[in-house]
């Protein structure tokens, strides 16, 4: 079983906003906040998130 992690970077964890066109990240973000809800993310724990939500959503 593969778990996909297409736009885990771009995805807020908390209410699933995609950054896209002007507001998408670059290598250089480690930090931002959601446009959507407001929540501010770390790019690596946000990332992590959507990973593990994405792989437990397949169990």
């Amino acid at each position: 079983m593969t778990v996909t992690s297409r736009n885990t970077t771009q995805t807020c964890s908390h209410c699933g906003h995609i950054l896209t066109g002007k507001n998408k990240l670059t290598l250089a973000d480690c930090k931002w906040t959601c446009p959507s809800c407001g929540i501010f993310h770390m790019r690596d724990h946000n990332v992590a998130q959507n990973i593990l939500a994405k792989g437990l959503a397949t169990l």
